[in-house]
């Protein structure tokens, strides 16, 4: 014991001398530069806007945030040397730089407002490279992150000295390729330059702050999104680009919602409102209970636990790497057209066992975004990748037309509601017009039953879903399984055990008590594996 004192008491002198610094560095740290007051050429009048809402969208999403305002050089240097000791321990490390920059012999550069630049020798002393930046945001743990919309046209190179032994000043920034976890973000790609714009925002920031806050958005789907934004809002003119490359593992700025427990209600002491049922597939110990919310409970989580274990249960069944997922609280103001993605559904290609797919649907919000989780298997035998391992792939997508479409990371997919039970997704290549073939898809769990929800033809993406929706549904569930849970062959069950399902189910009905409610699906389950025997 006296030993450990002496230990300890010599470490905690050591800290006080200094010899050892405590671990004080943020988590999150983020450097943001908005440089528009230049000095010896127009200014930009965007840029320190554009710094500004990004420093307070990232200060929301709880990094630390060191600003520059119009910022000499000697000034851009020593913030940079400053941040480059706070990302040593941080997790995330972000440098967000707006106003004018430029590539000089084949390096990028970023322009203080108080550069002159009258000779490209100049550029070194005057200017700060990306290479140092670069270097600097590496230190993080998970991501280094630079966001450069500094692709304006370069006021300084038209009036600019050329050496004979320098290389060319060229448009826009030069590529680059950033090491380990680093990624940059250029406002348009190289060689070109960007729109400063006409708004508060430049096109690239505005497209930025529309995404940079959304919970659950891969990063690297968030600048697929923003790209896809600024093209639209510049009509092609302006590309963004992202350079470098990640590990497998999902990054998040914001991390998707994560389920909360219901909180136990309070003894009621007055007659409760009728409830409101809240459609779910549960399990054993839930059969014949209708799960409710008071109807004015303005958020919706119908996902328990033990709906978690299945899935899983179910994913390790047919060979999937599962993603760690939740399904969280649903706004109640998002429409049922687009709640009624929400949920665990899978499929399959090939004969026989083929690969197993599943598309993890957690969560969609009021402006038609749906979040999730694209899951495959491994490839079959005797196929042509029979070596394709089982994978996963994260995605934010827009509905749009009945459907939503994302990048698999190898080509774009489709995916479609083909009934008010089942979807279809499909390999598409919209510059040629190529399709291939559907893959069906039907729930292990959803978030909305079908009897909530509207025929495909009939969703527009309102509140919609009233008597009509009901009445369509409940006919064909006599004749059809795509009002009822799928197989746990994912897919592939025969005709047989599709009407055991609609057997069991319409059993599930009657005992549940009524045409709108059903037991759990595990008992659902055990009367098909019983033979159709409730």
């Amino acid at each position: 014991m006296v030993r450990l004192n002496f230990c300890l008491a010599g470490i905690l002198s050591l800290l006080a001398l200094g010899w050892i610094a405590p671990a004080s560095a943020a988590d999150r740290v983020a450097l943001v530069i908005g440089n528009g007051a230049y000095q010896k050429v127009p200014t930009l009048p965007n840029p320190p806007r554009d710094a500004a809402d990004i420093g307070s969208a990232l200060e929301r999403l709880n990094f630390k945030v060191t600003r520059l305002n119009n910022a000499g050089a000697a000034e851009m240097r020593k913030a940079i040397v400053d941040f480059g000791r706070a990302t040593e321990g941080a997790e995330m490390a972000i440098v967000f730089y707006a106003g004018h920059g430029m590539e000089a012999g084949g390096e990028n550069w970023l322009i203080p407002t108080d550069a002159e630049l009258r000779s490209d020798t100049d550029v070194e002393s005057e200017a700060v490279s990306l290479r140092s930046i670069n270097l600097q945001v590496s230190k993080a743990r998970q991501l280094g992150l630079v966001i450069l919309d500094a692709c304006r046209n370069n006021p300084f190179a038209a009036k600019m000295q050329r050496s004979l032994r320098t290389r060319a000043v060229a448009r826009g920034l030069a590529p680059t390729e950033p090491t380990d976890n680093v990624l940059v973000a250029y406002a348009a790609r190289d060689g070109t330059t960007a729109n400063d714009g006409d708004g508060r925002n430049s096109p690239f920031t505005t497209a930025l702050l529309r995404n940079i806050e959304t919970p659950g958005l891969e990063i690297s789907f968030l600048f697929r999104n923003v790209r896809d934004e600024v093209m639209t809002a510049t009509k092609r003119e302006q590309q963004p680009f992202v350079y470098g490359s990640l590990s497998k593992e999902a990054i998040y700025l914001k991390a998707p919602v994560v389920a909360r427990p219901p909180a136990a209600a309070p003894p009621a002491t007055v007659l409760a409102a009728p409830p409101v049922v809240v459609a779910t597939t549960s399990t054993e110990q839930n059969a014949g209970k209708d799960r409710t919310t008071p109807p004015d409970e303005k958020k919706r989580n119908a996902f328990t636990e033990e709906d978690a274990k299945r899935i899983a249960a179910m994913g390790s069944k047919l060979k999937l790497s599962m993603p760690p997922f939740a399904i969280g609280e649903t706004k109640a103001d998002v429409p049922v057209s687009f709640q009624r993605y929400v949920g665990i559904w899978v499929g399959k290609v090939g004969p026989g066992e083929g690969r197993q797919k599943m598309l993890v649907l957690t969560e969609a919000l009021s402006d038609g975004m749906v979040l999730g989780h694209y899951v495959y298997g491994p490839a079959a035998k005797g196929t042509w990748d029979e070596k394709s391992p089982a994978g996963y792939v994260g995605f934010a997508a827009k509905i749009s037309d009945n459907a939503f479409r994302f990048w698999s990371g190898i080509y774009a997919i489709e995916v479609k509601f083909t009934g008010t039970d089942a979807m279809s997704m499909r390999v598409t290549n919209p510059d040629k017009k190529i399709t291939g073939p559907a893959i069906r898809f039907t729930p292990l769990w959803r978030l909305v039953s079908a009897d909530r929800t509207l025929p495909a033809n009939d969703a527009k993406g309102g509140n919609e879903g009233g008597r009509t929706a009901r009445k369509r549904t409940t006919a064909s569930s006599s004749s059809s399984t795509e009002s009822e849970p799928a197989s746990p062959d994912a897919g592939g069950s025969s005709q047989s055990t599709k009407a055991l399902y609609a057997k069991c189910s319409a059993e599930g009905h009657r005992i549940a008590g009524g045409p709108h409610k059903n037991v759990g699906f595990s008992r659902i389950e055990a009367c098909v594996r019983n033979g159709g025997q409730m």
